[in-house]
């Protein structure tokens, strides 16, 4: 399993503090998972993050994030962010909380 380890520390961060977080192995990288329900994962170099299958890649106003398609079909509410949107605590802080908000909500 090859992941970004900086990126992951980053991820790390904005999630010290809860203790309902849990790190597994999926997709061929890193999984964070909060409250047993996926949240934002690291595919190489890359944050997958979870959001409501509602959302549109437009309403997310960066270039550096692309709908996400691991299994070569776009996956409803996931999108990928490139290393570049990811380049330090304040990005990857900001996407992780957008995932997190939605993974609190869910039931």
């Amino acid at each position: 399993m090859a992941f970004d380890e900086a990126l992951a520390a980053r991820v790390r961060k904005t999630l010290a503090g809860r203790s309902d977080v849990a790190e597994k192995t999926m997709f061929g990288g890193l999984t964070f998972m909060v409250g047993n329900k996926m949240c934002c994962g690291i595919i190489k170099d890359e944050l997958m993050i979870r959001l409501a299958p509602s959302t549109e890649l437009a309403e997310l106003g960066s270039a550096d994030v692309r709908l996400c398609d691991l299994m070569k079909k776009p996956m409803r509410g996931v999108f990928q962010v490139n290393a570049k949107g990811c380049v330090d605590q304040k990005s990857v802080s900001r996407w992780v909380r957008l995932a997190l908000s939605y993974t609190l909500s869910l039931p």
